[in-house]
C-alpha cells in the first residue's frame, strides 16, 4: 500500500511546519536552538497512534514513523480500510448466473436450466413428471425428452397410439386396438396374428372309426366306412339286426373292423360252433369228416348220414382209436423184450426199429433179446 502520511497531525513536534514532499512529509524548524530544534523538528509521533485503520484493521508504522500501512478485514480494503468489497466483484455465480447486490447480500440470477444459491446445480426439469403412461423422462439443461412405452406418443406420451389404423387384420376380421398392441377378431375358418391362415378342420381328426375328413371353409365333412354312420361317422351299425347267420350261428357286429373272405367283405360273422353247419352265413351242412373224428392218421369216408374211418394196420376201433396190443400175448422168449412198432417214443433208442416213426409201420412189434439170445 502507498504512503499516505504526508502531514498528518501531529506528524512534527513544536515549533516546526509540516510540508508535504512528493515523496516524504518534512519539518521546517521554528528558529530557535539549531541544535534542540533540529532534534525536535525531526522527531516524528508514530503515524498508527490517530489509528488511520478503519473496520478494526491493523495498522502497520514504516520504519521512522514515517508513513503506516492497513491490514484490512476480509470485505474491506483501500489506504485505511474504507471500502467495502462486493462479494459480486469476485463472479460468485456460476454457469452463467448474475450477481446482484442487495441488503440481505448478493443474489446470483440464475441462467435457464441451473437452481441453488450460486447456480451451482442443474435444475431437474423431470422432478414435475411431465411424462405419462408410464414413460421415461430425461432430464437436460433446460429442457428434458420423454421416451414413451410402446403404444403412446407425442411430447409428454399423452397420446395413445391406434394401432388398427393400418387395417392390420385380414379377412373381414375385426382389429380391435389395445395399448401397444392389436388383437384380431378373426371370422369362422381363419386364424393366426392377422387372421392370414385358413383353419384346417381336418388336422384334429374330427371323423371316427376311419372315416375320411373333407375340409372346407370353416366346416368340415365326414365320409363314413361301411357300418357306421353319424356327422363324425361315431355310430356303429349293428349289422347283427337283420340276423343273416342262419341255423342257430351267433352273429358277432365286428365294429372295428371287417371280416375278409375270399369273395365278400363283410361288417358281421357268424359263429357256426355247434351247428352242424358252416360257411359265412352257416348255411352249408358241415360234412361229419370235417370234425377229423378218425384217430391216429386214420382216414375218413362221409356216408349218407355217417362217417367211416379207415385205420392203418396196428389200430381198429370206430374211430381208430385202438392201438392194438401185440405185446399182449408175451410173443418174445428167452425174457426179450417186446416193443410195439406202433410206440412212437421208442423210435431211435431201440436197436431194430426205424429213426422215425410212421403210421404204415406202425403194425407189429420187434424182440429185444437177452444177451446170447
Amino acid at each position: 500500500m502507498r504512503n499516505d502520511s504526508r502531514c498528518l497531525s501531529n506528524s512534527c513536534q513544536k515549533s516546526s511546519t509540516c510540508i508535504a514532499g512528493r515523496k516524504d512529509d518534512t519539518c521546517r524548524c521554528a528558529d530557535v536552538s539549531v541544535d534542540t530544534m533540529e532534534e525536535l523538528c525531526n522527531k516524528t509521533s508514530d503515524p498508527c497512534s490517530s489509528n488511520p485503520c478503519l473496520q478494526n484493521a491493523t495498522c502497520l508504522s514504516s520504519a521512522g514513523n514515517l508513513s503506516f500501512t492497513c491490514e484490512c478485514p476480509a470485505g474491506y480494503n483501500g489506504p485505511t480500510c474504507e471500502t467495502a468489497v462486493s462479494v459480486c466483484d469476485t463472479n460468485p455465480c456460476e454457469h452463467g448466473g448474475t450477481c446482484q447486490n442487495g441488503l440481505a447480500g448478493p443474489t446470483c440470477l440464475c441462467s435457464a436450466g441451473y437452481t441453488g444459491a450460486l447456480c451451482e446445480m442443474d435444475f431437474d426439469e423431470c422432478i414435475s413428471e411431465p411424462c405419462h403412461n408410464g414413460a421415461v423422462c430425461r432430464d437436460g439443461v433446460d429442457e428434458y425428452s420423454c421416451y414413451c412405452v410402446p403404444g403412446y406418443q407425442g411430447k409428454h406420451c399423452d397420446l395413445e397410439v391406434n394401432e388398427c389404423v393400418s387395417d392390420p387384420c385380414l379377412n373381414g376380421a375385426t382389429c380391435l386396438n389395445q395399448v401397444g398392441q392389436y388383437v384380431c377378431i378373426c371370422p369362422l375358418g381363419y386364424t393366426g396374428t392377422n387372421c392370414e391362415l385358413e383353419i384346417d378342420e381336418c388336422l384334429s381328426q374330427p371323423c371316427l372309426n376311419g372315416a375320411t375328413c373333407w375340409d372346407s371353409l370353416g366346416s368340415f365333412a365326414c365320409s363314413c366306412a361301411p357300418g357306421f354312420l353319424g356327422d363324425l361317422c361315431e355310430t356303429n351299425i349293428d349289422e347283427c339286426v337283420s340276423w343273416p347267420c342262419l341255423n342257430g350261428g351267433q352273429c358277432t357286429d365286428n365294429a372295428n373292423g371287417y371280416v375278409f373272405y375270399s369273395w365278400v367283405t363283410l361288417m358281421y360273422s357268424c359263429n357256426c360252433t355247434g351247428t352242424g353247419f358252416m360257411g359265412v352265413h352257416c348255411e352249408t351242412l358241415t360234412p361229419l369228416c370235417w370234425s377229423q373224428p378218425c384217430h391216429n392218421n386214420g382216414t375218413c369216408e362221409d356216408n349218407a348220414d355217417n362217417y367211416t374211418c379207415h385205420c392203418w394196420p396196428g389200430y381198429a376201433g370206430s374211430r381208430c382209436e385202438e392201438d392194438i396190443g401185440e405185446c399182449s400175448s408175451s410173443p418174445c422168449l428167452s425174457g426179450g423184450d417186446c416193443v410195439e412198432r406202433s410206440w412212437a417214443g421208442h423210435y431211435g433208442s431201440v436197436p431194430g426199429l426205424p429213426p422215425a416213426f410212421s403210421y404204415d409201420k406202425a403194425e407189429g412189434y420187434i424182440c429185444s433179446c437177452k444177451p446170447g439170445f
